[in-house]
């Protein structure tokens, strides 16, 4: 398994699990708790409520990617990227800061004006983003998602991940999110179950694994809960997640998963494999 350093953050087998924690500049965006256009308060929250509570990696995104809105072009999201950019060097906490884009000239802006890393939601659609992130050096998160810049996410079949992920390739430094949660009218949730049931096998590109599980109905389904009841299914899912092999977990509630993935982590299987015994 390859490990990859993200500005100083190791991530990998050899590390323990990473907690990524969302920002969200967009008024779009559903979850409430997560978004503002203040750069101050969002510092507060970045220092309060995310590296105050454990995340190592702060993701911002600029725009929703819910399926069901507009998607913004890259001159709007770099319209949006100062409040980011502000809130960064508003920021008094320690934390490896993440750039949720689609777009190359959106990421080469945010990692030139001090953003460390890439999450990048359309899996290299735009096929000049691993360029971009080598040129930086920078770590990037790439997620499962047709070659097609207006549909992060919408892999319909599960068997069609693993391709998807390797689609226009990797730098020396990328993270795979197998992506879960409604991208497209077409994929359920028992499409979800499966993936989840199945992410040992996404980390047969040997490298590190990134789930977005945190309040998904995937799992609130199950249980029969809302979106604000969802916690425990998530923290359950989340140990189990880190269990079958993912090194980043990015979420909304940061203490919480950050204690449910130290679980996860302190029952994983040993992972080299040495030979069959007596051989």
């Amino acid at each position: 398994m390859r490990n990859v350093d993200a500005a100083g953050l190791g991530i990998g087998d050899d590390h323990p699990p990473r907690i990524m924690g969302v920002l969200n500049v967009s008024e779009e965006s559903p979850y409430d708790p997560s978004v503002y256009d203040d750069p101050g308060e969002a510092a507060e929250y970045v220092d309060e409520e995310l590296i105050g509570e454990g995340a190592d990696i702060v993701d911002v995104g600029l725009e929703s990617a819910n399926k069901d809105l507009e998607v913004l072009s890259a001159e709007q999201e770099l319209e949006r990227l100062d409040t980011a950019v502000e809130t960064l060097e508003s920021t008094a906490g320690d934390a490896v800061w993440s750039i949720e884009t689609r777009y190359h000239e959106v990421a080469d802006e945010a990692l030139s004006r001090g953003f460390d890393m890439v999450n990048d939601i359309c899996g290299f659609a735009d096929p000049e983003m691993p360029r971009v992130c080598r040129e930086h050096d920078a770590a990037v998160s790439k997620m499962a998602s047709p070659p097609d810049l207006e549909r992060p996410g919408a892999i319909e079949d599960v068997d069609e991940i693993y391709e998807a992920l390797s689609r226009n390739g990797f730098t020396d430094k990328t993270i795979l999110d197998p992506a879960f949660g409604g991208w497209s009218e077409a994929k359920t949730h028992a499409d979800d179950r499966e993936t989840f049931h199945r992410l040992r096998e996404f980390r047969g590109y040997g490298r590190p694994l990134l789930v977005s599980i945190n309040r998904k109905s995937f799992l609130k389904t199950i249980a029969g809960r809302t979106t604000e009841e969802a916690l425990p299914v998530s923290l359950a899912a989340t140990a189990m997640a880190v269990e079958r092999g993912a090194h980043v977990i990015r979420t909304h509630d940061v203490a919480e998963t950050s204690d449910a993935a130290l679980v996860g982590a302190e029952f994983t299987r040993d992972r080299a494999r040495t030979g069959r015994a007596g051989t």
